[in-house]
């Protein structure tokens, strides 16, 4: 299963909810995690920096707490210029080959790399933040959505209260995740923010809401 993670709102949780349900998702399956963004958010998130080389998708893995990592480099900058979407989709199931789950993070767009995740994906997950351009962004996306005949489901970062939005391509599920300062701090020191929400806490408040947006992702 790819399930990609997309909205081409910047600073909405892309890359928070792509670290936190591939560690989540690992302790039942063999997950991998694919960065596409060329800025690297995910990889950085697992204590890594972005590869200074160029890369084939996939080329390169690295496992870190159960999850099978690809990191970012300089050849997703090349993939994204040269708009070949059918080359990216097959790079990215060829990718996914080897896992249950394959977790994909995007760029705040809808270019090449996004786009070909967004074609390549059993399930689109949108990660929404409750402000003001909200529903004008997701009315754009839903449209792309329209026009690749695929449905998203949507879930509310930032917030403790969900959403109740909708569009007729994506589905608003029941699903919060509030603010947390264990967010930056677990950023800033390189691990996913549900494993130091454990770390600090025995029963982490953060692993409850990964793991039901995770059961609605897979259920």
């Amino acid at each position: 299963m790819i399930v990609t993670v997309v909205n081409q709102k910047g600073g909405v949780g892309k890359t928070t909810t792509s670290v936190n349900l591939a560690y989540v998702l690992a302790r039942t399956r063999n997950v991998g995690l694919l960065d596409l963004d060329p800025e690297g958010g995910t990889t950085v998130s697992f204590g890594m920096r972005r590869e200074k080389v160029e890369r084939e998708i996939g080329g390169k893995s690295v496992n870190i707490f159960d999850v099978e990592v690809f990191p970012a480099h300089l050849g997703l900058l090349r993939r994204e210029l040269e708009g070949d979407v059918e080359s990216t989709v097959a790079s990215v199931r060829k990718v996914a080959e080897g896992f249950d789950v394959l977790v994909v993070d995007t760029p705040p767009n809808l270019g090449t790399l996004s786009l070909s995740a967004t074609v390549a994906a059993d399930k689109v997950v949108v990660p929404v933040t409750p402000q003001p351009l909200t529903m004008e962004v997701l009315k754009n996306l839903d449209s792309r959505l329209k026009g690749l005949n695929k449905r998203a489901l949507a879930f509310t970062n930032g917030s403790k209260k969900p959403l109740k939005e909708g569009a007729s391509s994506i589905e608003f599920v029941d699903v919060a995740i509030p603010q947390s300062r264990v967010f930056t701090d677990a950023s800033r020191l390189g691990v996913p923010a549900v494993r130091y929400d454990e770390f600090r806490f025995r029963n982490g408040r953060l692993t409850q809401h990964y793991n039901a947006l995770a059961k609605v992702i897979t259920g």
